[in-house]
């Protein structure tokens, strides 16, 4: 399965989102994104699935990392982008929780096996990408 996931950044901190208990991987802690649809770019899933269940329009800035994880029925191939907020305000339409963390804080968030494999990465960076608003002429 190929899924996206928007690694937003601000202030130091980084966006992470609760999942309902009813789904897979319940409760636990993920950067946001979602399945991609066939025929759909990498992108256009993340800005979709962003604003569907965030109410967020986003810019997809820059790519940081793909990471595959499988278990004995399951397999992901997550593909994580720096995004930034250009509108809207969060709203939790598939999330129970959301928060912004200290990359350091995330090691005390339980997350997705998948997005856990982030988290060395984002450790290894100086800092966390500092993006400008966006403002639409």
């Amino acid at each position: 399965m190929r899924v996206t996931a928007a690694l937003i950044p601000s202030d130091g901190r980084i966006f992470v989102a609760r999942r309902p208990p009813w789904k897979k991987f319940g409760l636990l802690w993920e950067f946001p994104g979602g399945k991609v649809e066939p025929g759909e770019e990498l992108e256009d899933s993340l800005v979709r699935e962003i604003s569907e269940e965030l109410c967020l329009d986003i810019v997809v800035r820059d790519f940081f990392r793909s990471i595959s994880y499988e278990e004995k029925d399951f397999s992901i191939e997550l593909h994580a982008f720096w995004c930034s907020i250009s509108g809207g305000l969060i709203c939790l339409r598939e999330h129970v929780e959301s928060m912004w963390a200290f990359v350091p804080e995330l090691q005390e968030v339980s997350l997705t096996a998948a997005d856990r494999l982030l988290i060395p990465h984002l450790e290894s960076l100086r800092s966390l990408p500092d993006y400008s608003p966006i403002h639409s002429a």
